[in-house]
């Protein structure tokens, strides 16, 4: 059953870094919007629901709209509390394999630069670093700016 896993976490593994990628080429390429002259704070995005309130809210909701027998409820949240043990455990191991290849293709990119466009590169990776260090995203930690393997 383990070996079953093992293509599909490659695949997960390849998509991530892809999302990555994508991700850190467009904020890298996306224009800065100029300073607010009215001065009002820009409009943030409003962050995602955590899992668990996801969960909660699904809950919820199949309680509400499928009028569920205590019973089922019962082996209905039994289900989800197995699966996200599984799904964490999962997560946590892809995670570990996404941060191992974003840190490759840090690796690598700043090979391609002058010293000078590391210095630069890593002025623009600042508001990664510092979202990751806040957000404790250990399995995503970048090289310092100047180092490489």
């Amino acid at each position: 059953m383990v070996n079953a896993w093992k293509p599909i976490l490659a695949a997960l593994v390849i998509f991530a870094a892809g999302v990555v990628t994508g991700g850190l080429t467009v904020q890298i390429r996306q224009p800065r919007p100029a300073p607010n002259p009215g001065g009002t704070a820009p409009i943030r995005k409003v962050p995602a629901m955590p899992r668990e309130a996801q969960l909660r809210e699904l809950s919820r909701r199949m309680q509400a709209e499928l009028d569920l027998a205590p019973e089922q409820r019962d082996r209905i949240e039994a289900i989800v509390r197995e699966s996200q043990e599984r799904m964490k455990s999962v997560r946590d191991e892809v995670g570990k394999k996404i941060g191992e290849e974003f840190r490759e293709m840090l690796h690598k990119i700043r090979s391609e630069l002058s010293p000078d466009q590391r210095r630069q590169f890593a002025e623009i990776m600042k508001p990664h670093d510092e979202r990751d260090k806040r957000e404790d995203r250990s399995a995503y930690p970048s090289l310092p700016a100047g180092k490489a393997k």
